[in-house]
């Protein structure tokens, strides 16, 4: 076959044997046949080369084809490539499960439990939380989240997600939730009165239903999937004590805001309050391997001691602290620390930061805002729906200009990989201002 033939033949096979995530195949959009990809950059068949300025979906921490995530994966192999998690142990798991507890400032105080990815690391906190009050002879069913939150797609994480918007073909299915309101920040506003009534209402509804509350889950600082929405570790920190004053558990799900990207090594450092539950997946290993963990206080793990196996938890998965991933995600934390990636953090913040100010005065855009490595910004639209096509067409534009974005309906988002340099980020904003100088021209017709 001509080498020419191999990207169409590629997508031909693609098209009759895939079925892509989050993607309406009714539209007919192809995608990117990729091939290869080093640092900040993926290159697709044909040698065109896209900045990858969302991280491969948030997971790539270090930038793509670290030889030392590789080399860590390939020695793991060759030793021990899996086992039975139930019954035994390796040293790849409990070395990792040691220092994420140091990094998270637990050692001694807290277990981490293993699963494989963001949603099943949720699933395990909700029955943790759900099994502490069934063994205490108490059960209660209720969870409180936070109004556009987002957690997962398996049925307990839709479930607490269930107002984030994509789930309504699964209603039936989901649990009852309480949804608590969320005073939403951005550059320039501070919102500390929403707060205020934020927090009043989520007192009263704690007055009315806190004996039927299991847990309170929340994305710490950002909402993710639901649009990249901020709100204030101050909130955050007197929302979390409210519920800790009724003894629920408290469960932080950084799936997404773990390992640095807020600018802390967790999010849940930037607000003295420590969770009784973290989630943990997406970077995890670097980007490389599925992995993720629950960390969950003494406390709770001790609620699961007996004599027999009824008040175990009985939850886990066949590739339950994979060897493998564990190796990998060893050779993450110690790029970490080589590679300062809390302060290439701070380096991106800069320059995102600087880049907002010089675009927030745009008639397009509105509400920007930038915490850690992650900037965002609202395209003034009358659909803010996920299908939004302000998005598609911004992500269109970018794509063609090798720049690889994924908008939230009409929220655009940049959360690039910690290797990114600045002029990259320069060149990934000159795009988006482009773009938008277009629009603009086009709403005035100006040719």
């Amino acid at each position: 076959m001509d080498s020419s033939d191999l990207p169409s033949h590629l997508l031909t096979r693609d098209a009759a044997a895939v079925w892509h995530p989050f993607t309406q195949h009714g539209l007919g959009r192809e995608p990117i046949p990729m091939a290869g990809g080093s640092g900040a950059v993926l290159r697709d068949t044909e040698g065109r080369e896209y900045l990858d300025m969302i991280s491969s979906w948030w997971v790539n921490l270090h930038g793509h084809g670290r030889p030392e995530l590789a080399r860590a994966v390939s020695d793991q192999i060759l030793k021990l490539d899996h086992v039975q998690f139930a019954g035994a142990t390796h040293e790849p798991a409990v070395t990792l499960a040691e220092r994420l507890l140091e990094k998270a400032g637990l050692t001694g105080s807290a277990k981490v439990f293993y699963s494989d990815n963001g949603s099943t690391a949720v699933e395990a906190a909700l029955k943790i939380a759900h099994q502490y009050w069934v063994n205490r002879g108490t059960p209660r069913r209720l969870f409180a989240t936070l109004r556009g939150s987002y957690h997962g797609d398996t049925v307990g994480a839709m479930s607490v997600g269930r107002s984030s918007g994509f789930f309504n073909a699964f209603q039936g299915m989901l649990f009852e939730t309480l949804s608590l309101p969320v005073p939403l920040v951005f550059e320039g506003f501070l919102n500390e009165e929403g707060e205020q009534a934020a927090l009043n209402e989520i007192r009263r509804t704690l007055e009315t239903d806190g004996e039927s509350i299991a847990g309170l889950i929340v994305e710490p600082l950002v909402q993710g999937a639901g649009g990249m929405r901020f709100h204030s570790h101050r909130f955050l920190k007197k929302l979390s004590e409210l519920f800790r004053e009724h003894s629920i558990p408290v469960i932080y799900d950084e799936v997404m805001t773990g390992f640095g990207r807020t600018g802390s090594f967790f999010a849940y450092q930037q607000t003295g309050f420590i969770p009784d539950l973290i989630c943990l997946s997406k970077g995890i290993t670097g980007g490389i391997l599925p992995l993720a963990v629950t960390i969950a206080s003494n406390d709770l793990f001790d609620s699961f001691l007996g004599n027999d196996f009824s008040t175990a938890l009985a939850h886990g998965h066949s590739y339950t602290a994979n060897p493998v991933a564990c190796a990998a995600a060893l050779a993450s934390l110690d790029l970490h620390a080589s590679s300062d990636s809390l302060g290439q953090v701070a380096r991106i913040h800069e320059q995102l930061h600087r880049h907002l100010d010089l675009i927030s005065s745009h008639p397009s855009i509105k509400h920007p805002r930038v915490l850690g490595g992650i900037a965002a910004f609202d395209l003034v639209a009358d659909d803010t729906s996920y299908s939004a096509s302000a998005g598609r067409q911004l992500a269109t534009f970018a794509q063609e200009h090798g720049i690889l974005l994924r908008p939230l309906g009409n929220v655009l988002y940049i959360m690039p990989p910690y290797c990114i340099t600045n002029e990259q980020i320069d060149r990934a904003f000159g795009v988006i201002k482009a773009f938008l100088n277009n629009a603009d021209r086009e709403s005035q017709g100006v040719a």
